[in-house]
């Protein structure tokens, strides 16, 4: 109990450094909110065509926090808030069930999780990478407990939580599957046990199945919907070599980014580990980070930079703005380093135990069932935070058994503050130039009554009031549906246009966002 009141304590304190208030879209839950705000509004479910997901979960749990004082933003946000603190208190309750009663290693993974500058960023968003993740691990431990209890209540809720997981996100449907796999292999496969298996795989396959029949018969079928099983396929048939190519890209840049956000929880496998074998897997790690260099791979960002944390949506910027300097890649790439070496330690200590814990097996076979279902699809590093509690729960498993010494806790607590610090500055400074940048835009549309078929006002703007599927870029525009840039609100000046208003952002870090301009066109 006092493990879980520490990390509610913490991360109250870490929102009081990141202030995630703010009544306006991040990223693509502009999307997400507006199918929120159809329900809420006008009782009608319907969502936006950018959308590519099931996302019903998500629109009926947003709704619910609108219900109180209608729809904002704000209440969207805090309701992922919600399910971002009740994945940490998982993760908790995941490190007891093994058995491990020290507060260190119980915070462990639900501080790892928290501080990872990517799930810090998204539990402040309305979109659905932590509530899917919510569900997931809620789904995940609950079927753990339920069978380790035989508890067929338990069980049946655990069910009920990868339905909604599934709802919410396509990849749910893995949840089943994991489940046979891990559930049949550490136990003799009975009638029985291999009709609940399959049962729970049919009856979770049937819903996702009949809610698109849904969705299409009632003319509410996004036309994003099947955009990635379109691109899925699309690999597939390309040949056996592309195909396989993709899926090495793939590996690789889930192994960099694995290799960072374990850093912290790998430290502590530095205990019981012989340096011959941590020399070979050094060894390991730099030639799979050189490959990733050989094939120009690098950090393919969307969430995460050597900027902080994003998407960096305004003009003249990408989504990832990585800035490329030679310190930042160094830095990185030697955190990756060793990241990646510890990463392989605990793969080989978790696959030599799989036998004697059906846990890690169901969590190694989701892992391993969530890859080869996103291997053909582009790669952004949002999508490898799931990856990190399903690494975390066995992790808990292995460390009860190990002796820490104490030169290992004190580096891996450096570490871990050094992520946190990060993490908070990172995310408060991405809340801090948002929330400027809809002050410009308030004074563009309020005060001078300029309407958005003429402001760039950046991705969720333009996405929010301007959004049309069928538009076609024009060159010397932003990708996100500008209609007319007479007014666009920037990160720099640029050429063509003239200054009309500058507007500092209080940033914590040196290369974060410092001002953001408003901007009028001068030129034809």
């Amino acid at each position: 109990m006092r493990s879980l009141l520490g990390v509610l304590l913490l991360f109250v304190v870490v929102l009081a450094f990141t202030n995630p208030a703010g009544d306006f879209p991040l990223n693509d839950d502009w999307s997400y909110g507006t199918a929120v705000r159809n329900l809420v509004e006008r009782g009608e479910y319907r969502l936006s065509n950018w959308t590519s997901m099931p996302l019903l979960t998500q629109v009926l749990w947003g709704s619910l926090f609108c219900l109180p004082a209608g729809f904002s933003f704000t209440a969207l946000r805090f309701s992922t808030l919600v399910l971002s603190l009740a994945a940490l208190a998982l993760l908790v309750l995941v490190a007891r069930q093994s058995g491990e009663r020290r507060p260190g290693l119980l915070l462990l993974g639900p501080l790892v999780l928290m501080f990872n500058p990517v799930y810090l960023a998204l539990s402040q968003t309305f979109m659905t990478d932590v509530p899917f993740m919510a569900f997931t691990l809620g789904s995940l431990c609950l079927l753990i407990l339920g069978v380790d209890r035989k508890s067929t209540t338990t069980l049946l809720v655990g069910m009920l939580l990868a339905l909604l997981a599934t709802l919410l996100r396509q990849t749910g449907f893995l949840i089943p599957v994991a489940f046979g796999i891990g559930y049949l292999s550490s136990r003799r496969p009975t009638a029985g046990r291999v009709a609940l298996a399959a049962g729970f795989v049919a009856v979770v396959g049937a819903a996702l199945l009949l809610y698109g029949r849904w969705l299409a018969t009632t003319g509410r079928l996004p036309t994003a919907y099947d955009v990635q099983t379109t691109q899925v396929l699309a690999a597939v048939s390309s040949g056996i070599v592309p195909t396989a190519r993709q899926f090495a890209h793939s590996l690789l840049i889930t192994f960099t980014y694995l290799g960072l956000f374990t850093l912290p929880i790998g430290l502590f496998f530095l205990s019981g580990a012989s340096k011959k074998r941590l020399v070979l897997l050094l060894v390991i790690s730099a030639a799979l980070l050189a490959l990733t260099r050989v094939l120009r791979i690098g950090f393919v960002g969307n969430i995460l930079s050597d900027r902080g944390v994003g998407p960096f949506t305004l003009a003249p910027a990408s989504f990832a703005a990585f800035t490329g300097s030679a310190v930042s890649k160094a830095v990185f790439g030697l955190l990756a380093l060793v990241g990646g070496t510890l990463l392989l330690e605990m793969l080989r200590r978790f696959v030599r135990n799989t036998r004697q814990s059906w846990t890690t097996t169901l969590c190694l076979s989701f892992a391993a069932l969530y890859f080869v279902s996103t291997a053909l699809l582009q790669q952004l590093d949002r999508y490898m935070l799931l990856y990190l509690p399903l690494l975390a729960a066995p992790a808990a498993l292995e460390l009860r058994q190990e002796p820490k010494s104490r030169h290992v806790t004190v580096t891996g607590l450096v570490v871990l503050i050094l992520y946190a610090v990060f993490s908070v500055t990172a995310v408060h400074d991405y809340l801090a130039w948002n929330r400027v940048r809809w002050q410009a835009l308030h004074h563009l549309t309020a005060e001078l009554s300029v309407t958005a078929d003429h402001i760039d006002g950046g991705f969720e703007f333009n996405g929010l009031y301007t959004y049309d599927e069928n538009y076609v870029r024009t060159p010397g525009k932003s990708f996100w549906w500008v209609k007319s840039d007479d007014y666009v609100v920037a990160f720099d000046t640029m050429p063509g246009y003239a200054l009309l208003r500058k507007y500092p952002v209080r940033s914590w870090l040196p290369a974060a966002v410092h001002h953001i301009y408003l901007l009028k066109r001068t030129t034809p």
